[in-house]
């Protein structure tokens, strides 16, 4: 543990709190590609704060690239320290008691999407390289990159396409995951489906559209569904049956009659995809509640076996596919549908142990398939497994029990930059007992772990550093 680097961290923590305040203003959530913006203007707009305050914190080395991802380097070594976090952040959602992009302070903490997740990091890395340069550490033939992406949310194209242009680097990790750190990640892989609308239902509501979904590793908590009913009568009962199932359920769909046509509003709770057990689906509660309305044709197979196969469950039991091994279990997650009376389109998050990753989608199409489902597309994630033995790993455990003088035993969780850009595993930035608030209402960071995540930032760039 290096004391002159944690008190400088300390000292420049009011600096640190209004940094991320700043940040935490900027809505980059994915946006329409433009000219010089390619994930969006607000994204744009965040990686320009982040290269803005490298440059005001005196570091000489402030390089975008591309305008997909930037970096801060101090050091001139010919080996590299990188980390990496991400500046882009999912939907606000619903559900917040302060503004999601206000980065106001309350009871010690900062509250606004990306608090967490992961613009939070990002500031902290910054300043534990700050407090580095500041120090004047000696590095040795390193030099130390802290990198900004803003694609992380939407399929990581920022970072593949950083490697493919600057090269992976000699060590480091992603703050971006669990404390202690992970060794290993779940695969995720998305499955883009269509399903064809080939026999219309002959009952007499009828299913007009249906769409959910903006993020695809985020539990929806908002979709909306359009029926249409034989008269008006007919329109009536259908909204007398959505208040019974929600009193039933607990899910909650708000209906709004207008002649014989009833809209459907399903509201959620979001969550990130890869813990979807803590949220609840806005798309499946509309497709378990038509499911019970005796629709036949195309539709109604597709809702027999989506409520055979699938349902509330998240973790793959229904569909055979339940796992499990060191790396954690497998989770499922309907990520985004879209429904019209032609067809619909529809896309899942499955996240995999290691030693499933040769099976996976053999197995998903030999259940979907048969019903007439087809898998147009996969997105396949890399995944990776570290030996426990490994350097970065004893270094960082090292770091985090002097720290903290916690157990330091590696898990296996997260979905991040590990799995797009080599020699890194996610250390932090969320500590055994804290609630994971990513993706959710009310996403805030306490500032003294805010704080002691910098600590554990700094030292960690400087220990790599020094093997």
């Amino acid at each position: 543990m290096v004391e002159a680097l944690n008190r400088c961290i300390e000292k420049n923590a009011g600096e640190m709190v209004e940094a991320l305040s700043g940040l935490v203003k900027i809505p980059s959530v994915y946006g329409q590609p433009q000219p010089g913006a390619p994930y969006g203007v607000e994204s744009r707009r965040a990686l320009q704060y982040a290269m803005d305050l490298g440059k005001k914190l005196g570091f000489e080395t402030v390089v975008n690239v591309d305008d997909q991802v930037c970096y801060i380097e101090y050091g001139t070594g010919s080996k590299q320290i990188g980390v990496f976090a991400h500046l882009d952040i999912v939907p606000e959602g619903d559900g917040w008691t302060y503004p999601p992009f206000g980065g106001e302070v309350h009871n010690n903490r900062i509250y606004g999407r990306g608090t967490v997740d992961n613009k939070g990091p990002f500031i902290a890395s910054l300043y534990a390289l700050y407090a580095i340069k500041e120090c004047g550490l000696p590095l040795g033939d390193y030099r130390i990159r802290v990198v900004g992406g803003t694609n992380e949310e939407k399929g990581m194209d920022d970072m593949k396409y950083y490697v493919a242009k600057c090269g992976a680097p000699d060590a480091g990790f992603t703050p971006d995951g669990l404390y202690p750190m992970s060794f290993t990640e779940r695969g995720i892989n998305y499955y883009f489906m269509s399903y064809p609308f080939t026999q219309p239902s002959t009952k007499a509501v009828k299913v007009i559209s249906l769409k959910g979904g903006e993020i695809l590793n985020m539990v929806p908590d908002r979709a909306t569904a359009v029926l249409e009913a034989a008269d008006e009568a007919g329109a009536q009962a259908v909204a007398q049956a959505v208040a019974d199932y929600c009193a039933r359920t607990g899910w909650e769909i708000t209906p709004t009659v207008e002649g014989k046509r009833i809209t459907l509003a399903s509201k959620g709770l979001c969550a990130h995809s890869c813990t979807p057990f803590n949220g609840k689906n806005a798309i499946v509660a509309l497709l378990m509640f038509l499911a019970e309305q005796g629709l036949d044709g195309s539709i109604g197979r597709f809702l027999d076996f989506f409520r055979e196969k699938i349902g509330q469950t998240t973790d793959g039991s229904l569909l055979g596919m339940k796992r499990e091994d060191e790396c954690g279990k497998l989770t499922f997650s309907l990520s985004k549908m879209e429904l019209d009376e032609q067809g619909l389109h529809w896309v899942v998050n499955i996240r995999l142990p290691y030693t499933y990753k040769d099976q996976v989608t053999a197995d998903f199409r030999a259940q979907v398939e048969p019903v007439g489902i087809t898998i147009d597309d996969v997105d396949a994630h890399h995944t990776y497994r570290f030996p426990m033995d490994h350097p970065l790993i004893q270094t960082l455990r090292g770091v985090y029990e002097e720290l903290t003088g916690k157990d330091s035993t590696p898990g296996h969780e997260g979905g991040t930059y590990a799995q797009a850009v080599p020699n890194i595993v996610p250390f932090g930035s969320i500590f055994p007992g804290t609630p994971d608030l990513c993706h959710r209402p009310d996403e805030s960071v306490d500032i003294d772990e805010f704080i002691l995540d910098a600590k554990l930032f700094g030292n960690a760039m400087y220990a790599l550093t020094q093997k």
